[in-house]
C-alpha cells in the first residue's frame, strides 16, 4: 500500500476539533493521485493523455474518532483495476495511536475525454498494474430508495465547488449533504456515508437536495433542476450516532 503522513492543521479542522469531512475527501484524492502519479502521470498530464477519472461510487465507515487538532495520522491507498472498466481504491485512516479509524472504498471509472466513454484502465494505462495493487470487493452497498421526502434544500452551484473536468467535485457533494442534514452536530457523529454518482452537474446549475429521515438515518437526492429529466445526479446515504452512544 501507498502511505502518505499528515497532519491535522487548523485550516482543516471542524468546530469539534476534528478533521471536516471535506478536508478528509480532499486528502483521500490528493493522496491517490500522488501514489500513481509516477505510473500514469499528474492529472494534468493524464488529461493531455486524453483522460480523466470519473467517480462512481464511495462508502466511508467512520470506526472511531477522526483525527483531531495537530494530530498526527497516516492514509493508506490501494487500488485494484482488474474489474473490467471499473477501478476500485481503498483508504484507510490510521491515528497517531497506530488504530485505524476510518475506512473507505470507492469505485472509478477511466473516460476517454474524447469519445466520452469509459475504458478499461489495464489497458489505456498499463503501468496502474506495477504497484499498491490488492485485490477489493467490488460490491457496494445499495442506497435506500427516497419514497418521500421530509426536507427540501435548494442552491446554485458556486464557482468553487467546481474542479479541473469542469464538473462538481466530489468533496463537494458531501460538504452539501452535511450542510443539508437537520441534526444537531455538536450532539452526533456521523457512522457510515454510502454514495453513488450519476452524473455531472456544472457551475451555475441549480439544485435540489432532497431528504428523507429515519431516526438517525438520513437518504438524500441530489437532482439536477436545471435539467428537463430531474434525475437524480447523486445519491447519498448517512446514518448517525449521538455521542454518548457512539
Amino acid at each position: 500500500m501507498f502511505k502518505r503522513n499528515l497532519n491535522v492543521l487548523p485550516s482543516d479542522a471542524s468546530c469539534n476539533g476534528i478533521i471536516k469531512l471535506r478536508s478528509l475527501l480532499d486528502y483521500f484524492q490528493d493522496t491517490a493521485a500522488i501514489a500513481v502519479e509516477d505510473l500514469e502521470g499528474t492529472s494534468t498530464e493524464l488529461a493531455a493523455k486524453g483522460y480523466a477519472w470519473i467517480l462512481r461510487n464511495y462508502e466511508i465507515d467512520f470506526l472511531d474518532t477522526p483525527p483531531s487538532l495537530d494530530e498526527n495520522f497516516t492514509i493508506y491507498t490501494a487500488h485494484d483495476p482488474n474489474h473490467g472498466f471499473n477501478c476500485l481504491r481503498i483508504f484507510k485512516v490510521v491515528n497517531s495511536h497506530e488504530n485505524t479509524v476510518i475506512y473507505a472504498k470507492s469505485s472509478w471509472l477511466l473516460l476517454d475525454l474524447a469519445a466520452q466513454r469509459p475504458v478499461k484502465p489495464s489497458a489505456h494505462i498499463p503501468k496502474i498494474l506495477e504497484r499498491d495493487t490488492i485485490e477489493i470487493n467490488p460490491d457496494f452497498q445499495n442506497i435506500p430508495q427516497l419514497d418521500k421526502h421530509d426536507f427540501v434544500i435548494e442552491r446554485e452551484v458556486p464557482f468553487h465547488d467546481i474542479d479541473i473536468n469542469g464538473h462538481v467535485n466530489n468533496a463537494a457533494y458531501f460538504q452539501w449533504i452535511f450542510e443539508a442534514t437537520p441534526l444537531d452536530f455538536m450532539n452526533n457523529n456521523v457512522k457510515t456515508i454510502n454514495a453513488s454518482f450519476r452524473s455531472g452537474i456544472k457551475w451555475g446549475d441549480k439544485v435540489q437536495i432532497l431528504i428523507s429521515k429515519n431516526n438517525n438515518d438520513f437518504i438524500y437526492n441530489v437532482l439536477n433542476i436545471s435539467h428537463v429529466n430531474k434525475k437524480p445526479s447523486a445519491e447519498f446515504f448517512c446514518s448517525w450516532l449521538p455521542k454518548k452512544e457512539a
